[in-house]
């Protein structure tokens, strides 16, 4: 995946690397009783997500170095943004996880089990690089850097539990030394929806009507027994903490024939929410204290929550960009196989680089933009389940035009030829 996405014209990649929560209690709790990773079988039968041992600790550090390395040898600059799944297989969505990042559960905190062996995969990685010659500047950086967010898409632990992140901030930078490179710590969150408690006990239903209401928070956040949101403590992390905030940048468009600025959308949504909270977002991006990443970014095709059902028009993908096709390639599965939404994905992300490359037309200065290399939303083909014998979700032409663009980009800036997916700078570039 590593050679795929550098393939792609970028200087840099943004590494989600997964593990799974299990849930107290009955299915869409927000507490969490424990982790586990997810073991992929070959004969057919389920996955098994089985518990963490210090051993598959090592493990995972060991094949963190190994991805994390080859990706520095590639000229990329390495992002990094932790996930947890819901490791029940009832798709519960995570950004309502009520996570404390070092209490533990069954032995083990998130800590241990994700951004330990990261942090010391990220060091191990830049050591490695730097021993041979590999490690490249960023244009507008002084010496190399590393982005390293906390967790991704998982925005109530941060809004209720946000002093508790700010202390890990300098312990990560610490571990993961500033020997070889800068480390700027950041967080990562949902466009919208930052304070919502509910999302984990949700499968959002299909209809517009229903989706619209839940955009417009017209059922509430609710949540039952959750502590309250610790406005003290976020107005902390954001002004005096962090280097970067990632959102997933999901806010719904028009559809085909839409304008360029309804790219801003989700930056104008995660904004409005953290006003709300006491966050001032447009003064911090200002001022250069932190930067604004889009860090999952696309289009899905989806139809359905629970990622088997096509959207039928270009109205649908539009409305609900994080609605996807899961599981290998398959013709019948496949959203882009549709006429009318092939078209608009092309000028989707033919209006999204016109967009980025116009560098006076933002009210949100956004940083790097990465595109969701997986299932039905890789268009540019990285995931090994994206493509098949019978076809795949990549497109040719767009992933040529995204190449074009990147390294058009990168030789403005200076920096030569590279590979991936990304934006960055004051003319941006589009990522992966």
């Amino acid at each position: 995946m590593v050679w795929r996405a550098a393939a792609a014209g970028s200087d840099r990649l943004n590494f989600v690397p997964t593990h799974h929560w299990l849930s107290v209690g009955d299915i869409g709790s927000n507490r969490i009783s424990g982790f586990c990773y997810m073991q992929h079988t070959s004969d057919g039968s389920p996955n098994r997500c089985s518990p963490w041992t210090d051993d598959v600790i090592s493990e995972f550090k060991h094949a963190m170095t190994l991805c994390f390395t080859e990706a520095l040898r590639q000229g990329l600059t390495l992002y990094v943004r932790p996930h947890l799944d819901d490791g029940t297989a009832n798709g519960a969505w995570r950004n309502g996880l009520l996570l404390r990042p070092q209490e533990k559960h069954s032995g083990y905190s998130y800590y241990d089990i994700m951004l330990a062996p990261l942090a010391d995969a990220v060091r191990d990685a830049l050591a490695a690089a730097a021993e041979e010659g590999k490690l490249r500047t960023l244009p507008g950086h002084q010496r190399p850097v590393v982005y390293f967010a906390t967790q991704g898409e998982m925005s109530a632990c941060i809004m209720r539990y946000a002093s508790d992140w700010a202390k890990l901030v300098q312990p990560l930078k610490t571990r993961i030394t500033t020997q070889h490179a800068d480390v700027k710590i950041g967080v990562g969150l949902n466009f919208n929806r930052l304070d919502d408690t509910t999302s984990v006990s949700k499968t959002y239903e299909s209809s517009r009507l229903s989706w619209m209401m839940w955009l417009m928070d017209a059922e509430g956040q609710g949540g039952g027994d959750v502590p309250p949101v610790d406005a003290a403590g976020l107005v902390e992390l954001f002004n005096n903490q962090l280097d970067f905030v990632g959102i997933s940048a999901y806010a719904p468009f028009t559809g085909p024939d839409m304008e360029l600025n309804e790219f801003e959308n989700s930056a104008f949504m995660f904004a409005e929410e953290m006003q709300n909270y006491g966050v001032n977002v447009q003064s911090l991006i200002s001022s250069g204290k932190v930067e604004l990443q889009y860090s999952e970014f696309g289009l899905g095709g989806g139809g359905s929550y629970g990622g088997g059902q096509v959207a039928r028009n270009p109205g649908d993908v539009a409305l609900r960009p994080f609605f996807g096709i899961y599981g290998v390639y398959a013709p019948d599965k496949d959203p882009w196989a549709i006429a009318s939404n092939k078209a608009y994905r092309r000028e989707f992300f033919s209006k999204a680089l016109a967009w980025l490359a116009e560098p006076n037309n933002k009210s949100y200065k956004i940083s790097s933009v990465f595109i969701w290399s997986m299932a039905s939303w890789d268009v540019l083909g990285i995931y090994p389940e994206s493509t098949s014998a019978s076809g795949s979700f990549r497109d040719d032409k767009i992933a040529d035009g995204i190449k074009k663009y990147n390294l058009a980009v990168l030789r403005a800036q200076g920096s030569g030829s590279r590979s991936g997916d990304n934006i960055s700078g004051s003319q941006p570039a589009a990522g992966r």
